[in-house]
């Protein structure tokens, strides 16, 4: 829990708030805290990654795109020289 905490970016001040409801929660509580902070933490982690995904993505929709412009082009040339 305190490597979640220490991640976050907020102030000193936050995180000492933070800390200090602690002991104060159930392990209901602690345990929604913790599955919030660890969403928190993997999103910010994962933040470049996804990003560099969406790019590799659109580039490869594009290709494909361009492929299938080029394969439709060329049929219908080869249908135009057999008619």
């Amino acid at each position: 829990m305190g490597f979640l905490i220490a991640s976050l970016n907020i102030s000193a001040e936050q995180r000492e708030a933070l800390l200090s409801l602690l002991p104060q929660m159930t392990e209901a509580q602690l345990g929604d805290l913790a599955n919030v902070l660890e969403a928190n933490y993997l999103q910010a982690a994962t933040k470049k990654s996804d990003g560099q995904l969406a790019d590799e993505l659109k580039n490869t929709e594009e290709k494909y795109r361009q492929t299938v412009r080029q394969i439709n082009a060329n049929t219908a040339k080869e249908l135009d020289a057999i008619a």
